[in-house]
């Protein structure tokens, strides 16, 4: 377990290291250069070729969309398969496999879709709109167990169709061999963002029928790329799809995925060229590119639709306390958190980011760092706190483990929960596990006491942070989205009472009232919304980072050759961030 102590004791060593290595540097070796050191040939136009590189520090678990859902899988996914719906660059709701958006019947409960003509599988064979139910149906079977289930439950006969009373759901009606209908029991405010996320991409029955289980490694679909290699753990290969739909689409004919990478080693191999794009950096790698004139025109930093927090399962004690979990909520000093994090995130005390509807300031019972209120809460689950030696660190009453995710980052989180929550009697044992261990065993009921957690934007409503993260209906024996086990039935029909409102306003102040449940109960301590930069090489052109898909490469092109540019060096600089130094505490 790691103190507070060893925590400022560490970070003063990490810092008498970067007094030696500065003192180095001052004595003859190189600093670093100041900007990209290749750039593009300066075509006009988007033209196709080249290998786009990307990474993550973590492994990816699979390429199934009916199951592998978390952000990693995604960026695969995303090249993979399409579904009738996507976004466009703005955000807005846009037609992909069908030809046009639905019809839509004038009460709101049936949606036809007409297929585009000529469009094939990665295989070869002609997609039809029986596989459009085939797929459905497919990953809303009970055995299945699919994660999507809680976004398509208003669908018609899905209730039989999973209880085995019938063998289709009488909701997905194939009407001919190019068109397909939904009719659902009550009308869905977010039933058209649900057949825009990979849950609803199409896939061909023949590859799942052959691989199985172990079809999330052979995947098959209508996207812009094909599965070309997997190496475990080091990269994936993706190659062109030479029966894609879009014509001279896509540009680039490889992306390679590249796994396991942390931070600062993916750092020195941008700046050396050998990736193309970055999302993620430590914080000295994050100031070498914001202070860095030459840097400045590639790249670009946001906030991202995100919720950041630490969970706590509501089946375990101490989390089944109310009270525990509301001193835990109150000990998170959110401030000091983004002073540490160099203000690249947002503090929050509430479940939903600002922009989605439902979003107040000024929420009631929104969480907020205030220590006495923390001590109280905890004196109400029956701890009594001592502080001894009067330094404001009580006795520890309460042990706990937390899992945090692999690598320096994950640490460094783990040590804030650690050093707030010593305050209110509580030790935290870290346990650091790989991101596929992380998904499998939090997903699984009464198994994980607690977590460093984060939720990404799917689709722009608030249904996709409340119903996923907090509704009853997000537990299942595997993969629970609902990691917290937090059970509520007056939210829960708050939350089935919003989804089907028409109207908007009324539909705002239904949310605002299951967020203030939600604050009030802390099944999460809500920490953060993050801020993101994304940074590419100058020859990556055409890329923005897009409003609802995380690191997703489908659309930018390659101006090659790249030439290289004279290196540039000294002056101002950071060395720290050129030598990949490893801290991540600023």
């Amino acid at each position: 377990m790691c103190s507070i102590r060893r925590t400022d004791a560490g970070l003063a060593k990490r810092l008498r290291a970067s007094l030696l290595l500065g003192a180095l540097v001052g004595a003859g070796c190189p600093s670093p250069p100041q900007g990209p050191r290749w750039q593009g040939a300066g075509s006009p136009t988007p033209r196709r070729g080249g290998t786009l590189v990307f990474h993550h520090e973590s492994d990816v678990r699979g390429f199934d969309p009916h199951t592998s859902f978390d952000e990693l899988s995604n960026m695969g996914i995303k090249l993979l398969f399409e579904g009738l719906l996507d976004y466009d660059a703005d955000g807005h709701l846009v037609p992909r496999l069908a030809e046009a958006m639905p019809e839509v019947s004038d009460d709101g409960l049936t949606y036809t879709f007409r297929l585009r003509e000529g469009i094939r599988f990665a295989s070869g064979r002609p997609v039809t709109a029986e596989d459009v139910r085939w797929s459905l149906e497919r990953m809303l079977h009970p055995r299945v167990g699919s994660p999507g289930l809680t976004f398509y439950t208003n669908l018609e006969g899905l209730d039989a169709y999973r209880d085995g009373r019938a063998q289709h759901i009488a909701g997905i009606r194939v009407i001919d061999e190019r068109t397909v209908a939904f009719r659902l029991r009550a009308p869905d405010q977010t039933f058209l963002y649900a057949m825009a996320m990979t849950f609803a991409n199409v896939v061909p029955r023949e590859n799942v029928e052959r691989w199985g289980a172990e079809v999330a490694r052979h995947p098959v679909g209508t996207g812009p790329y094909v599965l070309e290699s997997w190496e475990p753990g080091v990269r994936v290969v993706f190659r062109r799809n030479e029966h894609y739909w879009r014509p001279g689409r896509p540009y680039p004919d490889r992306q390679i995925f590249e796994l396991n990478l942390s931070r600062e080693p993916a750092f020195l191999r941008f700046l050396n060229g050998e990736l193309d794009i970055i999302h993620r950096q430590s914080p000295a790698d994050y100031l070498y590119l914001k202070r860095s004139p030459a840097w400045r025109p590639y790249w670009v930093q946001r906030p991202s639709i995100d919720l950041w927090g630490y969970a706590m399962n509501c089946e375990l004690p101490p989390f089944d306390n109310v009270h525990v979990r509301r001193a835990v909520a109150h000990a998170i000093d959110r401030q000091r958190w983004a002073r540490t994090r160099l203000y690249r995130i947002r503090p929050t005390g509430q479940p939903l980011p600002p922009g989605l509807l439902g979003y107040r300031p000024d929420l009631p019972h929104t969480q907020r760092f205030d220590l006495e209120i923390a001590r109280r809460e905890m004196a109400l689950a029956g701890y009594t706190l001592r502080d001894p030696d009067g330094d404001g660190i009580p006795e520890p009453v309460l042990t706990v483990e937390m899992w945090i995710g692999e690598g320096p980052t994950g640490q460094v989180y783990g040590e804030l929960v650690q050093s707030d929550l010593r305050r209110i009697g509580i030790t935290v044992q870290l346990k650091p596990v790989s991101f596929p261990v992380y998904l499998r065993e939090s997903g699984k009921p009464r198994t994980v006491q607690s977590l460093m957690t984060g939720w990404s934007q799917d689709f722009p409503d608030p249904a996709d942070f409340l119903d996923i993260l907090f509704h009853s209906r997000a537990i299942h024996d595997h993969d629970s989205e609902n990691r917290a086990f937090y059970r509520n039935p007056e939210l829960d029909a708050l939350l089935d009472e919003a989804r089907v409102e028409r109207d908007r306003e009324r539909r705002g102040r239904l949310y605002e009232r299951a967020a203030s449940i939600v604050a009030r109960d802390a099944p999460w301590a809500f920490t953060f919304n993050s801020m993101k930069l994304d940074a590419w090489q100058p020859y990556v052109r055409d890329y923005r980072p897009h409003p609802v898909w995380d690191n997703y490469y489908a659309e930018l092109w390659l101006d090659l050759p790249r030439r290289r540019i004279a290196r540039q060096v000294g002056g101002g600089g950071t060395a720290l961030a050129w030598l990949g130094w490893p801290w991540s505490l600023p």
